[in-house]
C-alpha cells in the first residue's frame, strides 16, 4: 500500500486524520489534493534568477546608441554600450547607490578618461566613462536620476560619447538587460547593423571614399588616382624618346 509522509500544518492535518466518518478513499483523495495545492521548496531558498531585480533608467536624455554590448572590435568584444551625444550632456545615475570610484585613472589606466562608478543594491555596479567632468566623489550617496557629471571625450575616444558598463557580482553584463527602455528604438543604423552582424567595424571605420581621397588627393576624389599614377611613367618615356631623337639629329 502506498505510504504518504507529507507533513501538513495542524489546522489542515488534524481534521483529516481525526475524521472517523470519512471513508479511507475520500481521505486519501483529500490529502492528495491538499498536497498539490501547497508550495514546494526543494532547498528552502528560491532559485537564483539570471535577471537582476533592479531596473535602471537611462543615464542621459537624448543621444543615440552608437555601439552595443558585445559588438566585435577586431578580436575583442565591446564591454558596454556607447551613447553618441554632444560634449557637456548631463549624465545621471541609472539607479541609487554609493559612488565607489571617481577618477581619471580607473584601475590604473587612462583609456576610460574621467570615470564614475556607482555601487547599487543586488550586487550591481554601473560605470560611466569618457566624461568631461565628474560632479561626485567616492563615498557620495546618489539617487536614481541624480546628476553625476557631463559627457565628453576624455581618454581613448573617437568622439564625444558616454560609455556605460554594468557589472553583476563583479562580472561584466549587458546594460541593456537592466535598462527600462529598449535601446534598439534609439540607435544609429550602423550600430544596429554591427550588432546583427556581430562586429563593430562598421561603426568606427572611416568611409572608404574618404580614406582613398586622403591617400591620393584630388585624383582619388574623381576615381582616377591609380590610373593617373600608372600613366605617368608612360608619358615620361615618350618625352624621353622625343628628346633623344632631337639630340641625334641636332
Amino acid at each position: 500500500m502506498l505510504q504518504l509522509s507529507i507533513k501538513f500544518p495542524c489546522a489542515i492535518a488534524d481534521p483529516v486524520r481525526n475524521s472517523s466518518a470519512m471513508p479511507k478513499i475520500a481521505q486519501l483523495t483529500l490529502v492528495l489534493l491538499l498536497a498539490a495545492s501547497l508550495p514546494v521548496h526543494a532547498s528552502g531558498t528560491p532559485e537564483p534568477s539570471d535577471t537582476p531585480a533592479s531596473r535602471w533608467s537611462l543615464p542621459l536624455d537624448g543621444g543615440k546608441v552608437s555601439s552595443f554590448f558585445g559588438a566585435l572590435r577586431g578580436k575583442r568584444a565591446h564591454g558596454g554600450v556607447d551613447f553618441s551625444t554632444p560634449t557637456g550632456t548631463p549624465i545621471k545615475a541609472t539607479d541609487g547607490g554609493t559612488v565607489v570610484a571617481s577618477t581619471n585613472r580607473f584601475e590604473g589606466d587612462k583609456k576610460y578618461g574621467e570615470v564614475v562608478v556607482i555601487e547599487h543594491p543586488n550586487g550591481l555596479r554601473s560605470l560611466y566613462a569618457h566624461l568631461k567632468e565628474r560632479l561626485v566623489r567616492v563615498g557620495d550617496m546618489v539617487s536614481a536620476g541624480e546628476l553625476i557629471g557631463h559627457s565628453g571625450m576624455t581618454g581613448r575616444s573617437t568622439g564625444p560619447h558616454l560609455h556605460l558598463e554594468a557589472f553583476k557580482d563583479g562580472k561584466r553584463i549587458d546594460p541593456q538587460n537592466l535598462l527600462e527602455e529598449p535601446l534598439e528604438d534609439n540607435a544609429l543604423r550602423q550600430a544596429l547593423n554591427a550588432k546583427r552582424a556581430g562586429e563593430a567595424d562598421a561603426v568606427y571605420s572611416a568611409p572608404r571614399f574618404e580614406t582613398k581621397a586622403g591617400k591620393h588627393g584630388k585624383h582619388a576624389r574623381h576615381g582616377g588616382g591609380k590610373a593617373a599614377t600608372a600613366k605617368a611613367p608612360v608619358k615620361a618615356k615618350a618625352v624621353a624618346g622625343k628628346s633623344s631623337k632631337r639630340t641625334k639629329h641636332g
